[in-house]
């Protein structure tokens, strides 16, 4: 048996150093009970006078002194509000030589070379970035627990969730919380702070220890005993990016569990997501190689979809296809050749068909080429100038700001020539020539949920239409240049589209976990209207509806006068509304397979409506006696009743006048919950659809 350690000693069995940052999460219990076990010494002042003697005055040590009083209502004093984060956190706030930081709820005793800069800190939001969690995370603090498991301790995974944003909004959001407010000099004044608070009507569950073995396996977290009481030590700013991934990605299904986390195509979400990965870093316009690599990728995924050419110069309608913009390398160098923006590194540096450049130049020379947004600072915008010749450079405003005075090279590789407009068609027939149509857009450069979410999507939607074992009708789905594209492609095909398109729906910005959105047609009266209203309302009650007038994307074209296509748009969040808009914020962490999955879920369920809209008609005079045919249970009470309303409201309103939107909204419930119920009414011989 190993022998026993002292209290005394336990600081240098801890695997820290001098000049370390250490975040402490305790519970004691066990180690007391182990030191009076032992006739060892019982003051924990011991233990915390040893990890000050190893870590000296370089480090910092810091115990929480959590009280969550302040969200009851009650006053909270800078002295006198005690800690509820056990006995080692009180101590070390009873101590001289520790120091509490500002917060009401989540505050804490700090000691050592960072104590000024934790206790200047004065955070609104518990978890903000302005708070001690951030500081930890970009000064390298450890966290410590002694005796703690994950699952009920590791509070900085709160950090970690509302640093990614609105992403985690499912189950937590913030709440203001407001009361008196004693400071350190004795004042009282009222205060408002929040915090990122569980929705309880998602019953939250935290399951943070699935991260432990990830946490090990990659160096971020060590796991040892002494004295058989278990002790973690876990890097904040190494596990800070797997468990932000964890939120981004996954609906934070390693940290927690919640009411509506399920998701039916999730596998699929998860695919579409690595072929999205895949498509990003593709430098694309409206016309060139990026175009055709990208065409490379998804027909792997679409093999029968039939690639088109369209010649520079070819009139389609009003417009004319321009010349082809192919770029291999743009750059701005200063005079020690430190590259400023390098479209290598990001290819929103350098402006969509930029004419070609190779010359030195002063900074207010280039600045006449750069394009930034003052609004957004830290961003890179999305610029192009396709129909007049020009160059330019895009960079964040920030960036802009911190060039000196100087020369500066600006290098274009690029060529302007003549070329053809690539776009994408897939047919996939049914028993009807009435088509379904699905449009989506190849033309921007690394942008997620504005570029790669939609042909992503569409790769999923026409694997799901191909393996339809019955298509009443057929289905077409085209990939193309946005605006230029959707024109040609009009031009080319437009008798046969007013002949046979029933419903069509433009797909863009279908990759985050946000939001549903609709962009109405017109008049906001064609099938399509109807069919995505429907499901969207029945599919999340709190989507966003927009009219004609809030367009932007090729639902401009396809409904323009004289084309008239009964067609709708459909996104999560829409174009032109999301922060990450044609900037370089719209990458990878804003989409999401969960995102990608619940959108293709919409445009399923759409598909089996359209597929199963009919004039449904009640095949027998009253109502009949459902419980003969197994479709209702054979003794009654209230409970039974309810549930077997919607039953009874299908066979009352299915007189044969109402096709399946219109009963819909007479009995109140989407076509998505009524479908099951209709098919079981029709096997049972009870319904019939009227010709």
């Amino acid at each position: 048996m190993p022998d026993y350690i002292k209290l005394k000693e336990l600081a240098g069995h801890l695997g820290i150093k001098k000049g370390d940052r250490i975040y402490v999460t305790s519970d004691v219990k066990s180690l007391l009970y182990d030191c009076m076990h032992h006739d060892d010494d019982t003051d924990l002042n011991i233990l915390i006078d040893g990890i000050i003697d190893i870590i000296g005055r370089e480090g910092s040590l810091v115990f929480p002194t959590f009280n969550w009083s302040f969200c009851g209502g009650e006053p909270f004093d800078y002295y006198k509000t005690p800690a509820k984060t056990g006995s080692l956190c009180k101590i070390a706030m009873q101590r001289d030589d520790f120091r509490r930081t500002r917060h009401p709820i989540y505050s804490f005793a700090c000691w050592g070379a960072d104590t000024d800069d934790l206790c200047a800190l004065d955070n609104k939001s518990s978890f903000g970035e302005d708070s001690p969690f951030a500081y930890m995370v970009s000064h390298g603090y450890r966290n410590l627990f002694i005796d703690k498991d994950l699952e009920h301790s590791f509070v900085f995974v709160h950090y970690a969730e509302q640093s990614v944003g609105h992403l985690h909004a499912n189950y937590r959001y913030l709440k203001d919380f407001t009361g008196d407010y004693t400071d350190e000099n004795g004042v009282t004044t009222r205060r408002t702070y929040d915090m990122n608070v569980r929705a309880l009507d998602r019953d939250v569950t935290n399951v943070i220890y699935a991260f432990e073995d990830e946490f090990i396996e990659k160096g971020i977290m060590k796991r040892f005993y002494i004295n058989d009481i278990e002790y973690k030590m876990i890097e904040l700013a190494g596990s800070h990016p797997i468990l932000q991934e964890d939120v981004r990605h996954n609906r934070s299904r390693r940290i927690c569990s919640y009411i509506g986390q399920d998701n039916p195509y999730l596998e699929d979400g998860r695919e579409m997501f690595r072929l999205a990965e895949e498509l990003f870093p593709i430098c694309r316009s409206i016309m060139g190689q990026g175009v055709r690599d990208t065409f490379d990728i998804l027909l792997k995924y679409m093999p029968d979809m039939k690639l088109y050419e369209v010649p520079t110069g070819t009139q389609v309608f009003d417009w004319t296809i321009p010349n082809e913009w192919n770029i291999r390398d743009a750059y701005i160098e200063d005079e020690a050749g430190n590259r400023i923006v390098d479209m290598k590194v990001n290819n929103l540096h350098v402006m969509g068909y930029s004419t070609p450049v190779d010359e030195w130049m002063s900074l207010d020379e280039l600045k006449e080429h750069i394009y930034t947004l003052p609004d957004q600072k830290a961003l890179i915008p999305y610029c192009t100038s396709y129909y007049k010749e020009r160059w330019g450079f895009c960079m964040s405003e920030d960036q802009l700001c911190c060039l000196s005075e100087g020369k500066y090279h600006a290098y274009i590789d690029s060529t302007l020539a003549p070329g053809s407009l690539t776009y994408g068609e897939l047919l996939i027939p049914g028993r009807s020539s009435e088509e379904i149509f699905f449009s989506s857009y190849i033309c921007h450069p690394s942008m997620a949920n504005n570029e790669c979410s939609g042909p992503v999507v569409m790769t999923k939607l026409a694997q799901y239409i191909r393996n339809m074992p019955d298509r009443r009708y057929s289905y077409r789905l085209v990939l193309l240049p946005e605006t230029i594209g959707a024109i040609t492609y009009i031009s080319r095909n437009l008798d046969a589209m007013k002949k046979n398109i029933i419903a069509g729906f433009n797909i863009t910005c279908v990759g985050d976990d946000r939001a549903y959105s609709i962009v109405h047609s017109k008049y906001a009266n064609t099938l399509a209207d109807r069919v995505l209203m429907n499901v969207l309302k029945g599919h999340d009650k709190d989507f966003n509806e927009y009219s004609y007038l809030e367009r932007g994307s090729d639902e401009r074209q396809y409904q323009a006068p004289g084309v008239d296509i009964p067609l709708v748009c459909f996104c999560r969040s829409k174009y032109h509304i999301f922060p990450e808009y044609h900037t370089s914020a719209d990458n990878l962490d804003i989409i999401s397979p969960d995102g990608l999955a619940g959108s293709l879920d919409v445009l399923l369920k759409c598909i089996d409506a359209l597929e199963n809209n009919r004039k449904y008609k009640i095949k027998c005079l009253c109502e009949p006696q459902f419980g003969r045919r197994g479709l209702m249970p054979t003794t009654s009470n209230k409970n039974s009743y309810k549930d077997t309303l919607i039953l009874k409201d299908i066979a009352a309103y299915a007189d044969g006048t109402n096709d399946i939107f219109e009963l819909s909204d007479h009995i109140g419930h989407s076509v998505a919950d009524m479908l099951p119920t209709i098919r079981k009414m029709v096997d049972a011989g009870l319904l019939e659809a009227v010709k």
